[in-house]
């Protein structure tokens, strides 16, 4: 997985269209069917099956599945992102919308179409979301290097049920401990309790330099954020860590390090303690 935010986004949106759908089915809206007929082998009578047209039955019910309450969030998460149209062509769509919303929007259908395809019935089913996933991310990160970037956040907690909490284009809140190879220093600080960790991950050319100048200001207008939503010591650590591949793909393939690079001097951001 290289996007955490999205793949955390676009999961919550496909189990709760699962739940939608499904009720849906329950309430007695039917899949409709249609016969395909199989391979012709000659001195042989052709085979039939039948096989539910899923995709229709999905894009019946566009109304209900952009009102759920994730949809709003996945939609602009993947609005953000400049490569979808090439999502969308790799799945056979001729027309791409200009506008990011409206590509976002077709990119979602598609992508619910893909989870459930040629099924009847709509449990969510992980494996088959994760296939879908690891589709849709290779395409959109092809070509592109993957820099995260992460530093403390102190005086704030997460509720106990949330280990991520995506913030949108790409900045997230997430416990340190739950950060696969985060670096102790950034988890535990002087050895007290796990820091909140503000994360932030950016595709960018790799031919460019890591998006650092991006994150000194996303960490500083969260931080502004927060204090002008309710008072309170709210700060961020001294340092950042950072982890750059030259593209998501090499790097696991070349099977490089994975975890973040040793400690480097972080921009001093607003409000940073010493």
């Amino acid at each position: 997985m290289r996007d955490r935010a999205l793949h955390s986004i676009l999961r919550s949106f496909t189990e709760e269209a699962a739940w939608q759908l499904t009720a849906e089915t329950q309430r007695g809206a039917e899949v409709q069917f249609e016969l395909v007929s199989g391979e012709r082998r000659r001195g042989r009578a052709p085979l039939y099956c039948y096989r539910p047209l899923t995709g229709e039955f999905i894009d019946e019910r566009l109304a209900l599945l952009t009102a759920l309450p994730t949809y709003v969030a996945a939609a602009r998460a993947l609005a953000v992102i400049e490569r979808l149209s090439a999502y969308l062509i790799k799945r056979g769509k001729q027309r791409i919308p200009s506008e990011p919303r409206a590509r976002a929007d077709l990119a979602l259908r598609v992508f619910l179409r893909t989870v459930f395809a040629e099924r009847s019935r709509f449990e969510f089913d992980a494996a088959r979301f994760e296939a879908a996933y690891a589709e849709l991310e290779e395409t959109l990160y092809e070509g592109q290097s993957l820099t995260t970037v992460v530093v403390p956040l102190l005086g704030v907690a997460l509720d106990e049920a949330t280990d991520e909490l995506p913030l949108g284009d790409g900045l997230s809140l997430i416990r340190g401990e739950r950060l696969d190879q985060a670096p102790v220093e950034a988890v535990y600080g002087d050895g007290g309790s796990p820091s909140v960790l503000a994360m932030l991950v950016v595709a960018h050319d790799p031919s460019r330099q890591p998006p650092l100048a991006l994150a000194r200001t996303r960490f500083r207008r969260l931080l502004t954020a927060l204090r002008l939503f309710e008072h309170g010591g709210y700060a961020l650590g001294s340092l950042a860590w950072t982890r750059v591949g030259i593209t998501p793909h090499t790097l696991a393939v070349a099977r490089l390090p994975i975890g973040f690079r040793n400690t480097m001097t972080a921009p001093r951001l607003p409000g940073c303690v010493k």
